[in-house]
């Protein structure tokens, strides 16, 4: 229909009055079937062009944010047209294109409820006017999703820290039931001597002892696994924290016959993280790996930007995992080691949340395992990095 439009312009003169009319009656059913097809959808949708002036606004607009109160917009200001002065605010940086740090959602009172919009502005350049750029505003009601979102992570704290309790439980019974035994077997050793040594009683005390400091380690890590981390963002280059990581382990897995391959991006975005959570999850990740190649192995750590994210891959060439266990390995408490907490795991993935990044697995008996970390990237650095780009195809061009 565009296309036959444009030929028809081109061919105005040859046209008489009775196609003219035609070809104004379709452009004028398009337009009503296209304004009854705005009108229907949930979302509002404001179209203006590039000097603000509003071309359009369906009705469902005034339901979701404060609007002046006139029946058609065509023509006027969008700060005429707009009341709230936050929104406003975000819809002129986001035509200048300066939005990318703002927050896009807004709540507002309605009645006894709050509701919450969000803003999405997109852009496009209108060629039938020499190229010059018109944008859509549109407004979603999000009030619901975000309900939805925040119930979906009630139900999974309440979950992981069902969990967590029913593994603290575990782990305390052992050391309380050795505590136990051998109160029984001191308060004995007093019914039959009456008195004790010091020498007597040391081996009862080592034991209780020991397991209070084992109960200790027991509550210091289960506090730390479900504390809110005191993170500390900032804006840095990844590279380096990971060079530091391997020059500190180095040494250690070198007495381990384990060979390190680092695989770094000769270039990648800086990003925002606490150096010393990341060094913590990496280096958990690192012993995991170097505790899984007994015999010696490899030990790749490789780094990417893919998209918006930077990808980070920590494998090893060690004896792998079974399906089951790689579906439980970040649940608190599961650990397949004689010894340790299975809080691990756990820590990390939390630390991979407070970096709003993510952590997955991947794994084969007999072959190894990889961890892939992604991070995402800032998105004042996802603007440098288009500059950047954009600058290359200029040059090359």
């Amino acid at each position: 229909m565009k296309n036959f439009v444009q030929r028809a312009i081109q061919k105005i003169d040859q046209l008489d009055t009775n196609q003219i009319i035609e070809i104004l009656k379709s452009q004028s059913s398009d337009l009503e079937m296209l304004e009854s097809v705005l009108e229907s959808i949930q979302d509002g949708v404001i179209l203006t062009d590039e000097r603000k002036i509003v071309h359009y606004a369906n009705s469902r607009c005034r339901t979701l944010i404060p609007m002046a109160r006139m029946r058609n917009y065509e023509g006027m200001a969008l700060s005429r047209v707009i009341e709230d002065e936050h929104v406003l605010r975000y819809i002129m940086l986001a035509l200048k294109g300066k939005h990318q740090d703002e927050e896009n959602e807004f709540t507002f009172q309605k009645g006894t409820k709050l509701q919450t919009i969000a803003v999405t502005v997109y852009s496009y350049m209108n060629s039938s006017e020499r190229m010059r750029s018109s944008f859509v505003v549109m407004f979603s009601d999000v009030t619901e999703h975000n309900a939805n979102e925040a119930r979906l992570r009630r139900s999974e704290n309440l979950a992981s820290m069902t969990t967590m309790a029913a593994g603290v439980a575990h782990e305390i019974k052992n050391p309380l039931a050795a505590m136990g035994i051998h109160l029984q077997l001191l308060k004995k050793a007093f019914e039959r001597k009456e008195t004790l040594t010091l020498a007597d009683a040391d081996r009862y005390l080592t034991v209780l002892e020991e397991e209070i400091s084992r109960l200790n380690s027991i509550v210091v890590d289960f506090l730390f696994a479900v504390r809110p981390m005191d993170t500390r963002l900032r804006l840095a280059q990844m590279t380096k924290t990971l060079e530091d990581i391997c020059s500190f382990v180095e040494p250690e897995l070198e007495e381990h016959r384990v060979h390190l391959i680092k695989d770094f991006a000769s270039s990648l975005p800086r990003l925002e993280y606490d150096e010393h959570l990341l060094k913590q999850a990496v280096l958990n990740l690192i012993k995991n790996a170097m505790n899984a190649m007994e015999g010696g192995g490899k030990l790749i750590l490789q780094t990417r930007l893919d998209g918006d994210q930077v990808v980070l891959k920590i494998q090893d060439t060690g004896i792998g995992m079974d399906e089951e266990t790689q579906q439980k390995i970040f649940e608190p408490y599961f650990t397949t080691k004689a010894t340790g907490t299975g809080l691990g795991l756990t820590v990390v993935y939390k630390i991979m949340k407070e970096h709003k990044g993510d952590i997955t697995v991947q794994s084969k008996l007999g072959e190894g395992t990889v961890f892939i970390l992604t991070f995402p990237v800032p998105k004042s650095e996802r603007l440098a990095l288009k500059w950047e780009t954009e600058a290359e195809v200029h040059y090359e061009s």
